[in-house]
């Protein structure tokens, strides 16, 4: 009885551990299509906690999904230091602040038939990730004032209420 008491407390203790080594991961970003017909994106963390880094990265769609497929061939964006400070907003997909320490990858333009991700960090308030997946024709069927997240369409006071609850 003993030992399958210690075994069962070892098991709850080990996933328990598991289970807390990664930072949460919220639909804090939003994706669309700015007044000069280019993605842009919304980066809206919780309260006023500040982000250290943004990363903006593709794959192909058909490959099931994931960006750690070997052979991708063609790359599509950008990963920024940890800046201090960056804070919410919005901006060009492709068009960083000139302040930031920005590292391109490949093409500077979203490309058909690529799943895009975009994610940024934030130490404070407990360290957590904000986060959107998108293809360039989840962006093309957005009405005007629509955005994408959370897998979906919505409107900007929709994203707000979501990131509400994100949050």
């Amino acid at each position: 009885m003993r030992r399958a008491w210690l075994t069962g407390t070892a098991v709850l203790v080990a996933a328990g551990v598991l289970a807390g080594c990664s930072p949460p991961r919220y639909h804090l970003i939003a994706a669309y299509n700015g007044d000069d017909g280019k993605p842009w994106i919304m980066l809206a963390p919780c309260g006023r906690t500040d982000i250290t880094s943004v990363d903006v990265s593709s794959w192909p769609s058909d490959r099931n999904g994931s960006p750690y497929t070997p052979g991708t061939e063609e790359l599509s964006g950008w990963r920024s230091g940890f800046d201090p400070g960056i804070g919410g907003g919005s901006l060009p997909l492709f068009d960083p602040p000139a302040s930031w320490s920005v590292r391109p990858d490949g093409e500077q333009r979203i490309l058909p038939g690529r799943q895009y991700s975009v994610e940024f960090y934030s130490p404070e308030d407990g360290v957590y990730y904000g986060q959107v997946y998108f293809t360039a024709e989840d962006l093309a069927g957005l009405e005007p004032g629509e955005v994408w997240a959370g897998d979906r369409a919505m409107t900007r006071k929709e994203f707000r209420e979501y990131r509400a609850g994100e949050c």
